[in-house]
């Protein structure tokens, strides 16, 4: 018989509770790889002398190695600099790699080979920003076209840069018509607030992001910041406090609102949001990374980002945000650069540490993590995350011990236990029943469950232990009957009700639901498995080895080849 525990552990994945990791999942890949599909026709016979290196750029960038695809593209274009579509490439990797001074050679052979292209204008106006030759800047900005992003870019350049020339009336109107317009409403309103805070209207900036924080979107924690500092600076605290704690409900480990809120309640003065024309002009390009990442639109974010460090060297919240992206598409090295950059001073240092610290997890480097850990536990004390982060680095690694200890310092350190504390119970539960404590381990699970009591994961585990231990038996099946309910297209848990009607005996019903399952989660072995024993439960055998063949081409565990080859051959006693 499979152990059913342990198949129901392989479901798990890795568990973090909320703040300890904070990764979102983007890649690179869409973007990138798109690049393949015109290489042939691309390129003509007569200049194949730069192919081998693009394609290596290409590979690398597929594998999301941004350094090593702008170094490849820097030889490719050496080899054939007018070969348009390696200009194009190469100007794209530049940037993404950070270095500016190759984009910017790559963005003037594009003026010289008379290419129009919006991104490449877009850094050529920022170049000419960096130069404070503003009516280039300005007439630069006649060669960005008007569609998608760049016709709401447009106007707020060049309402930047006429406040940067003193022509503040004439800036005024370019915002003023831009707000009339509905579309991108909450990423206008925010830039329009940051416009006239910047102008000292501060009645008019207040009016704005109020209008903003009603409108869902990308831009409201961002906007929050803003609002607050605009408060204090107003002298008023109590309202800034008030905005502060009302949004840390929603989402309480926030760095950016945890450090205001400590900085108000230290009395520290609230310094501007924006210190010059080219913090704002950054900042679009940091909101816009914001929103295409919620799209997937991961390499045009990348660029944003670099051109907003481009104009703002210490914007340390883009290296975080590139470091985040480079880290979920798995290119290690330039997470690590980006993380590396943000100073012990700022708030999102401990965070990034952190974060420094999973990718030496992830890359094998277990020690060298684990000592990481100690270091930022004796600069952090008081940061119960990094308990977290220890307990799930030895249960990932199969220290349960070790990792229960971890997880029980935690629960210790957050005093009376709240509803969003359920997750650690939940996995310090696991990592009990992974140790062969049951009694801590049912203990876990239910105090879980009294804070959160229709949390189906948890359900489904507990209930699953009991049915597996012969215990509970009616109450587990309610149990996981209302975790469906909850859940009703979760494949993992339909199975593990389907699994327990079977333990149970009601075998039609068990058919019913591990079909249902299969269907849900057609490339899950265990789910196979377990629709093949119960085919053979209720005589159809054929049917039976065929589920269990599927399960075994879905490499199973190792330890539980043989087992189903036996099944195959033999059947199930």
């Amino acid at each position: 018989m499979t152990n059913i525990l342990q198949i129901l552990k392989n479901k798990i994945t890795r568990i973090a509770f909320v703040g300890l990791s904070g990764v979102v999942a983007f890649g690179l890949l869409p973007d990138i790889a798109a690049a393949n599909n015109d290489t042939k026709e691309d390129i003509s016979r007569s200049q194949q002398e730069p192919f081998g290196e693009y394609l290596a750029g290409l590979h690398a960038a597929f594998n999301n190695d941004l350094h090593a695809a702008a170094d490849y593209h820097e030889k490719a274009l050496a080899l054939d600099p007018e070969n348009l579509m390696i200009l194009k490439k190469s100007f794209a990797f530049f940037i993404a790699d950070g270095r500016y001074d190759l984009a910017l050679r790559a963005a003037h052979k594009h003026t010289d080979l008379h290419i129009t292209d919006s991104m490449v204008q877009m850094f050529l106006f920022l170049e000419q920003v960096e130069l404070k030759n503003y009516d280039a800047a300005l007439l630069g900005l006649d060669n960005l076209g008007d569609a998608g992003v760049y016709g709401l870019f447009k106007p707020l350049f060049r309402a930047w840069i006429l406040v940067k020339e003193g022509k503040n009336a004439e800036a005024e109107k370019i915002v003023t018509k831009l707000l009339e317009d509905k579309n991108f409403k909450d990423f206008k309103q925010f830039h329009g607030g940051l416009f006239y805070d910047y102008l000292g209207k501060t009645e008019l900036a207040e009016k704005i992001y109020s209008e903003a924080l009603i409108v869902s979107g990308a831009m409201s924690l961002r906007t929050i910041e803003a609002y607050g500092i605009l408060l204090r600076r107003l002298g008023r605290v109590d309202d800034a406090r008030q905005l502060y704690l009302n949004y840390l409900e929603a989402a309480p480990d926030n760095s950016g609102l945890q450090n205001a809120l400590a900085e108000l309640d230290k009395g520290i003065a609230a310094k501007t949001f924006i210190n010059s024309e080219e913090d704002a002009l950054a900042e679009i390009f940091y909101t816009a990374a914001m929103f295409l990442m919620q799209d997937n639109i991961h390499m045009s974010a990348v660029i944003y980002l670099r051109y907003a460090k481009y104009l703002k060297k210490d914007f340390y919240i883009s290296d975080y945000l590139l470091g985040q992206i480079f880290e979920t598409n798995k290119y290690y090295e330039g997470a690590v650069e980006n993380y590396s950059l943000i100073p012990n001073s700022h708030y999102l240092y401990f965070d990034a540490q952190l974060q420094l610290v999973w990718i030496l997890e992830k890359t094998d480097k277990v020690d060298e993590a684990l000592d990481k850990l100690t270091k930022l536990s004796d600069q952090f004390p008081h940061k119960k995350e990094i308990l977290g982060t220890l307990g799930d680095i030895y249960r990932i690694h199969g220290r349960f011990g070790e990792a229960a200890s971890a997880y029980t310092k935690y629960i210790e350190s957050i005093g009376e236990p709240q509803e969003k504390h359920w997750s650690i119970f939940y996995t310090r539960g696991i990592v009990y029943e992974q140790d062969n404590k049951w009694a801590s381990a049912e203990a876990d699970l239910k105090k879980s469950l009294e804070l959160n009591p229709d949390q189906p994961q948890v359900m489904n585990y507990l209930a699953y232990s009991w049915v597996d231990k012969g215990i509970n038996i009616e109450k587990a099946r309610k149990m996981l009957e209302r975790a469906v309910a909850l859940r009703p297209y979760d494949g993992y848990i339909i199975d593990s009700l389907g699994w327990a009607l079977y333990r149970i005996g009601d075998m039609p019903q068990a058919v019913e639901y591990l079909e249902k399952a299969v269907l849900l989660q057609t490339d899950d072995w265990a789910i196979n498995d377990h629709l093949g024993d119960a085919y053979w439960a209720v005589g159809r055998k054929n049917e039976a080895r065929f589920q269990w063949r599927h399960a075994l081409s879905l490499k199973p565990d190792v330890d539980l080849i043989a087992e189903i080859k036996t099944k195959i051959k033999d059947g199930k006693n």
